[in-house]
């Protein structure tokens, strides 16, 4: 197969890399300061999963020369930031194909629906990443992982051949995962955890465990997850965890210990002064609320604390620009 990793950040370039050691042709598209290093030295991986190097990757910054390089590609990793997700449609519509499946492997709510907008729905995958990773030009450090990598159909709940074989591919390369009937459960796991994670970790500048040590972290993430299962319930998406109370303890008990000393990427994009997935975690949170008549006020409250942090990046940039 031809496989694009599309949005080649820390999360892609930690599946490009793993893959790369499989038979498949592996291209990694993304920013000139880390494929540059990338094409130079090979992609440097280290952290939980061991030391490796991997030098058998195609790297590639500019989209008409990846078009000339490879006009078909079989399977498309899309890795980007959920901001980002409607600008790499478009792009992508220029290089897929009959045949060519796209799986998103993103953050938050929103990107499928973008997805189905460009694209076939039944060309179409899901899965939820659960492990963490941090970049520097030409090297990600896996730091933390809290379960395996999980993959399904997006139009369909059922596990299918091909959702099979990815999970076995992936596996096989070195990055567990398995296949799952319905992925909106996972997807909306991830977006619990993120939620009551991310924007309080980002704010208060600590890791995952910082926010567990702290009884009023612990009350506040107790509030984020009661309203996100009254609006998901809303939404008729059966949780993993059948209550706020059953969800809240396996975060407490094993998923934040499992990521004990984990930043988020939501605290890395301030240092650099990018914006935040905000928009497509709490935001979409509320923006679902207020659909849906439920009230959610940490939700809300946090995003527009995450939104006034990002207009301050913004205005010192502008400030700098003139």
């Amino acid at each position: 197969m031809n496989i694009l990793v599309f949005g080649a950040g820390a999360i892609g370039s930690v599946f490009g890399g793993f893959l790369s050691r499989t038979e498949h042709r592996v291209f990694l598209f993304g920013r000139p300061w880390h494929l540059q290093r990338v094409n130079q030295q090979g992609l440097r991986i280290e952290g939980i999963w061991g030391k490796h190097v991997f030098r058998n990757l195609e790297t590639e910054t500019d989209f008409s020369a990846l078009k000339r390089r490879c006009p078909r590609f079989d399977l498309i990793l899309l890795t980007v930031k959920s901001s980002d997700t409607e600008t790499a449609c478009r792009e992508l519509e220029k290089i897929v194909t009959s045949g060519t499946l796209i799986l998103s492997l993103q953050n938050g709510i929103g990107n499928i629906e973008c997805l189905y907008r460009h694209f076939s729905a039944g060309d179409i995958l899901a899965g939820r990443v659960i492990f963490g990773a941090v970049i520097d030009p030409g090297k990600v450090c896996v730091t933390v992982s809290a379960d395996d990598v999980r993959i399904g159909e997006t139009s369909v709940k059922k596990i299918t051949p091909r959702v099979k074989q990815l999970a076995a591919l992936f596996t096989r390369a070195g990055i567990r995962s398995g296949a799952v009937s319905d992925i909106r459960q996972f997807v909306w796991g991830k977006v619990l955890y993120n939620c009551a994670l991310n924007p309080l970790a980002s704010l208060l500048e600590v890791h995952y465990g910082a926010l567990l040590e702290n009884a009023h972290t612990r009350l506040l993430m107790k509030k984020i997850v009661a309203e996100i299962y009254r609006v998901v319930r809303r939404q008729r998406v059966k949780l993993l965890q059948r209550t706020d109370a059953d969800y809240t303890e396996l975060l407490f008990k094993k998923l934040i210990p499992a990521t004990y000393a984990h930043h988020p990427s939501m605290l890395q994009d301030f240092r650099r002064g990018r914006r935040t997935e905000i928009d497509a975690l709490n935001g979409a949170v509320c923006r679902l609320g207020r659909k849906l008549g439920i009230h959610t006020p940490v939700n809300e409250i946090l995003t527009d604390l995450i939104k006034a942090k990002e207009s301050c990046f913004e205005k010192k940039a502008g400030g700098a620009k003139r």
